[in-house]
Protein backbone atom coordinates (compact mmCIF):
# COMPACT_ATOMS: atom_id res chain seq x y z
CA UNK A 1 0.00 0.00 0.00
CA UNK A 2 2.90 2.35 0.77
CA UNK A 3 4.38 1.81 -2.69
CA UNK A 4 1.07 2.65 -4.36
CA UNK A 5 0.71 5.80 -2.23
CA UNK A 6 4.27 6.90 -3.01
CA UNK A 7 3.70 6.36 -6.72
CA UNK A 8 0.52 8.41 -6.58
CA UNK A 9 2.30 11.26 -4.78
CA UNK A 10 5.12 11.22 -7.32
CA UNK A 11 2.76 11.50 -10.28
CA UNK A 12 0.66 14.13 -8.49
CA UNK A 13 3.76 16.25 -7.86
CA UNK A 14 4.89 15.75 -11.46
CA UNK A 15 1.50 16.84 -12.75
CA UNK A 16 1.60 19.90 -10.47
CA UNK A 17 5.09 20.83 -11.72
CA UNK A 18 4.00 20.43 -15.34
CA UNK A 19 1.00 22.67 -14.69
CA UNK A 20 3.17 25.34 -13.07
CA UNK A 21 5.53 25.37 -16.05
CA UNK A 22 2.93 24.76 -18.76
CA UNK A 23 2.91 26.92 -21.89
CA UNK A 24 0.20 29.55 -21.42
CA UNK A 25 0.67 31.74 -24.53
CA UNK A 26 2.61 31.58 -27.77
CA UNK A 27 3.63 34.94 -29.26
CA UNK A 28 4.87 34.67 -32.83
CA UNK A 29 6.18 31.15 -32.10
CA UNK A 30 7.78 32.33 -28.82
CA UNK A 31 6.28 30.50 -25.77
CA UNK A 32 5.33 32.09 -22.45
CA UNK A 33 4.90 29.64 -19.58
CA UNK A 34 2.85 29.94 -16.42
CA UNK A 35 6.18 29.92 -14.56
CA UNK A 36 7.31 32.97 -16.58
CA UNK A 37 4.12 34.79 -15.63
CA UNK A 38 4.39 33.97 -11.92
CA UNK A 39 8.08 34.91 -11.84
CA UNK A 40 7.39 38.29 -13.49
CA UNK A 41 4.50 38.96 -11.09
CA UNK A 42 6.72 38.29 -8.08
CA UNK A 43 9.80 40.11 -9.37
CA UNK A 44 8.04 43.31 -10.50
CA UNK A 45 5.07 43.18 -8.08
CA UNK A 46 2.55 43.12 -10.93
CA UNK A 47 -0.91 41.68 -11.39
CA UNK A 48 -1.22 38.65 -13.64
CA UNK A 49 -2.52 40.72 -16.55
CA UNK A 50 0.22 43.35 -16.13
CA UNK A 51 2.91 40.64 -16.04
CA UNK A 52 1.41 39.06 -19.13
CA UNK A 53 1.52 42.33 -21.06
CA UNK A 54 5.19 42.84 -20.10
CA UNK A 55 6.04 39.33 -21.30
CA UNK A 56 4.13 39.75 -24.55
CA UNK A 57 6.03 42.98 -25.20
CA UNK A 58 9.33 41.21 -24.51
CA UNK A 59 8.46 38.43 -26.95
CA UNK A 60 7.47 40.96 -29.62
CA UNK A 61 10.79 42.74 -29.10
CA UNK A 62 12.62 39.43 -29.42
CA UNK A 63 10.83 38.61 -32.68
CA UNK A 64 11.72 42.05 -34.06
CA UNK A 65 15.37 41.59 -33.07
CA UNK A 66 15.38 38.41 -35.13
CA UNK A 67 13.72 40.25 -38.02
CA UNK A 68 16.34 43.02 -38.02
CA UNK A 69 19.25 40.68 -37.24
CA UNK A 70 20.13 42.44 -34.00
CA UNK A 71 22.70 40.78 -31.73
CA UNK A 72 25.63 41.73 -29.49
CA UNK A 73 29.00 39.99 -29.53
CA UNK A 74 31.01 39.45 -26.35
CA UNK A 75 33.62 41.96 -27.57
CA UNK A 76 30.95 44.60 -28.21
CA UNK A 77 29.45 43.93 -24.78
CA UNK A 78 32.88 44.28 -23.11
CA UNK A 79 33.47 47.59 -24.90
CA UNK A 80 30.02 48.92 -23.93
CA UNK A 81 30.56 48.03 -20.27
CA UNK A 82 34.04 49.59 -20.29
CA UNK A 83 32.59 52.79 -21.77
CA UNK A 84 29.92 52.85 -19.06
CA UNK A 85 32.56 52.39 -16.36
CA UNK A 86 34.67 55.18 -17.84
CA UNK A 87 31.71 57.59 -18.06
CA UNK A 88 30.82 56.94 -14.42
CA UNK A 89 34.48 57.10 -13.30
CA UNK A 90 34.38 53.68 -11.61
CA UNK A 91 36.41 50.49 -11.97
CA UNK A 92 35.22 46.96 -12.70
CA UNK A 93 36.10 45.92 -9.14
CA UNK A 94 34.01 48.81 -7.77
CA UNK A 95 31.09 47.73 -9.94
CA UNK A 96 31.35 44.11 -8.77
CA UNK A 97 31.48 45.23 -5.14
CA UNK A 98 28.39 47.39 -5.66
CA UNK A 99 26.55 44.50 -7.33
CA UNK A 100 27.43 42.24 -4.40
CA UNK A 101 25.75 44.62 -1.95
CA UNK A 102 22.61 44.39 -4.10
CA UNK A 103 22.71 40.59 -4.16
CA UNK A 104 23.46 40.48 -7.88
CA UNK A 105 26.28 38.67 -9.69
CA UNK A 106 28.41 40.22 -12.40
CA UNK A 107 27.18 37.52 -14.82
CA UNK A 108 23.57 38.59 -14.17
CA UNK A 109 24.58 42.21 -14.70
CA UNK A 110 26.23 41.35 -18.04
CA UNK A 111 23.14 39.49 -19.21
CA UNK A 112 20.82 42.38 -18.27
CA UNK A 113 23.22 44.93 -19.79
CA UNK A 114 23.26 42.91 -23.02
CA UNK A 115 19.45 42.83 -23.14
CA UNK A 116 19.27 46.60 -22.61
CA UNK A 117 21.91 47.18 -25.28
CA UNK A 118 20.02 45.09 -27.82
CA UNK A 119 16.75 46.78 -26.91
CA UNK A 120 18.33 50.20 -27.57
CA UNK A 121 19.59 48.90 -30.92
CA UNK A 122 16.09 47.71 -31.78
CA UNK A 123 14.50 51.03 -30.83
CA UNK A 124 17.11 52.93 -32.85
CA UNK A 125 16.36 50.68 -35.82
CA UNK A 126 12.63 51.35 -35.47
CA UNK A 127 13.16 55.10 -35.07
CA UNK A 128 15.33 55.16 -38.20
CA UNK A 129 12.16 54.50 -40.22
CA UNK A 130 10.55 57.80 -39.17
CA UNK A 131 11.46 61.49 -39.19
CA UNK A 132 12.09 63.18 -35.85
CA UNK A 133 11.45 66.93 -35.57
CA UNK A 134 14.44 68.71 -34.00
CA UNK A 135 13.25 72.25 -34.82
CA UNK A 136 13.16 75.12 -32.34
CA UNK A 137 9.61 75.86 -33.51
CA UNK A 138 8.42 72.39 -32.58
CA UNK A 139 10.33 72.45 -29.27
CA UNK A 140 8.85 75.84 -28.34
CA UNK A 141 5.33 74.64 -29.07
CA UNK A 142 6.01 71.58 -26.91
CA UNK A 143 7.30 73.87 -24.14
CA UNK A 144 4.16 76.01 -24.25
CA UNK A 145 1.98 72.90 -23.97
CA UNK A 146 4.00 71.38 -21.12
CA UNK A 147 5.33 74.31 -19.09
CA UNK A 148 4.57 72.43 -15.86
CA UNK A 149 7.27 69.88 -16.78
CA UNK A 150 9.94 72.58 -16.74
CA UNK A 151 8.76 74.77 -13.87
CA UNK A 152 10.70 74.46 -10.62
CA UNK A 153 9.86 75.18 -7.01
CA UNK A 154 12.24 77.62 -5.34
CA UNK A 155 11.75 76.14 -1.86
CA UNK A 156 11.43 72.39 -1.30
CA UNK A 157 11.30 70.87 2.18
CA UNK A 158 12.73 67.35 2.14
CA UNK A 159 13.80 64.52 4.38
CA UNK A 160 17.05 62.97 3.13
CA UNK A 161 17.85 59.31 3.80
CA UNK A 162 21.42 58.13 3.24
CA UNK A 163 22.79 54.60 3.22
CA UNK A 164 25.65 52.58 1.74
CA UNK A 165 23.21 49.71 1.23
CA UNK A 166 20.87 50.49 -1.66
CA UNK A 167 18.46 47.76 -0.54
CA UNK A 168 17.55 49.79 2.57
CA UNK A 169 16.49 52.70 0.36
CA UNK A 170 14.67 50.47 -2.11
CA UNK A 171 12.74 49.00 0.81
CA UNK A 172 11.95 52.49 2.11
CA UNK A 173 10.60 53.52 -1.29
CA UNK A 174 8.30 50.51 -1.53
CA UNK A 175 7.13 50.19 2.08
CA UNK A 176 7.76 53.74 3.35
CA UNK A 177 9.10 52.20 6.58
CA UNK A 178 12.72 52.24 7.69
CA UNK A 179 15.04 52.27 10.70
CA UNK A 180 17.14 54.95 8.99
CA UNK A 181 17.08 58.45 10.44
CA UNK A 182 16.23 61.10 7.87
CA UNK A 183 17.87 64.53 7.71
CA UNK A 184 15.50 67.49 7.33
CA UNK A 185 16.51 70.18 4.84
CA UNK A 186 15.10 73.13 2.92
CA UNK A 187 16.43 73.21 -0.64
CA UNK A 188 16.58 76.48 -2.58
CA UNK A 189 18.41 77.76 -5.67
CA UNK A 190 21.05 79.17 -3.30
CA UNK A 191 22.02 75.86 -1.67
CA UNK A 192 21.02 73.12 -4.13
CA UNK A 193 21.94 71.99 -7.61
CA UNK A 194 19.35 73.30 -10.13
CA UNK A 195 19.13 69.76 -11.60
CA UNK A 196 18.16 68.38 -8.19
CA UNK A 197 15.52 71.10 -7.73
CA UNK A 198 14.17 70.32 -11.19
CA UNK A 199 13.99 66.60 -10.38
CA UNK A 200 12.31 67.10 -7.00
CA UNK A 201 9.86 69.60 -8.49
CA UNK A 202 8.37 66.71 -10.45
CA UNK A 203 7.99 64.51 -7.35
CA UNK A 204 4.59 64.70 -5.66
CA UNK A 205 4.43 65.87 -2.05
CA UNK A 206 4.76 62.85 0.24
CA UNK A 207 6.52 60.76 -2.41
CA UNK A 208 10.16 59.76 -2.81
CA UNK A 209 12.71 60.70 -5.44
CA UNK A 210 14.64 58.09 -7.42
CA UNK A 211 17.66 56.71 -5.54
CA UNK A 212 20.70 58.88 -6.25
CA UNK A 213 24.43 58.38 -5.84
CA UNK A 214 26.15 60.44 -3.16
CA UNK A 215 29.58 60.84 -1.59
CA UNK A 216 28.50 58.62 1.31
CA UNK A 217 26.78 55.92 -0.74
CA UNK A 218 23.18 56.42 -1.86
CA UNK A 219 20.48 58.95 -1.06
CA UNK A 220 16.74 59.22 -1.44
CA UNK A 221 14.66 62.37 -0.88
CA UNK A 222 11.16 62.44 0.54
CA UNK A 223 9.38 65.63 -0.54
CA UNK A 224 7.57 67.14 2.47
CA UNK A 225 6.37 70.38 0.87
CA UNK A 226 6.99 72.69 -2.10
CA UNK A 227 6.46 76.40 -2.62
CA UNK A 228 7.47 79.32 -4.82
CA UNK A 229 6.90 77.83 -8.26
CA UNK A 230 8.94 79.49 -11.00
CA UNK A 231 8.34 79.13 -14.73
CA UNK A 232 11.53 79.65 -16.75
CA UNK A 233 11.82 81.30 -20.15
CA UNK A 234 12.11 78.97 -23.15
CA UNK A 235 15.70 80.04 -23.87
CA UNK A 236 16.76 79.20 -20.31
CA UNK A 237 15.73 75.55 -20.66
CA UNK A 238 15.92 75.19 -24.44
CA UNK A 239 18.21 72.14 -24.38
CA UNK A 240 16.11 70.34 -21.77
CA UNK A 241 12.95 71.09 -23.74
CA UNK A 242 14.45 69.83 -26.99
CA UNK A 243 15.60 66.62 -25.30
CA UNK A 244 12.14 66.05 -23.81
CA UNK A 245 10.46 66.88 -27.13
CA UNK A 246 12.62 64.41 -29.07
CA UNK A 247 12.24 61.77 -26.35
CA UNK A 248 8.44 62.04 -26.46
CA UNK A 249 8.41 61.70 -30.24
CA UNK A 250 10.58 58.58 -30.01
CA UNK A 251 8.43 57.04 -27.28
CA UNK A 252 5.20 57.77 -29.15
CA UNK A 253 6.51 56.30 -32.39
CA UNK A 254 7.83 53.15 -30.69
CA UNK A 255 4.52 52.72 -28.82
CA UNK A 256 2.59 53.14 -32.07
CA UNK A 257 4.91 50.67 -33.83
CA UNK A 258 4.29 47.94 -31.24
CA UNK A 259 0.55 48.70 -31.00
CA UNK A 260 0.28 48.08 -34.75
CA UNK A 261 2.50 45.01 -34.48
CA UNK A 262 0.33 43.58 -31.70
CA UNK A 263 -2.74 43.85 -33.94
CA UNK A 264 -0.96 41.85 -36.67
CA UNK A 265 1.18 39.38 -34.75
CA UNK A 266 -0.04 35.86 -33.99
CA UNK A 267 -0.81 35.55 -30.27
CA UNK A 268 -2.25 32.17 -29.24
CA UNK A 269 -3.74 31.80 -25.76
CA UNK A 270 -3.55 28.20 -24.51
CA UNK A 271 -4.49 28.66 -20.83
Amino acid sequence: MKKILLSFCFFANLASANTIDAIAIVVDKEPITTYDINEKMEKLHLSKNEALQVLINEKMEKSQMKKFGIFTSELELDNAINNMLSQNNITLDMLKADLKTKGQTYEQFRENFKKDLEKRKLYDQIISTTKIDYSDIGAKKFFEQHQDKFSIFTEIAVKIYTSKNIKFLESLKSSKKTMLKGENAILTPENADPRLLSLLSQVSTGDFSPILNSKNGYQIYKVESKSGIQAPEFEQVKNDVLNAYVSEQRQNYIQDYFDKLRSKINIEYLR
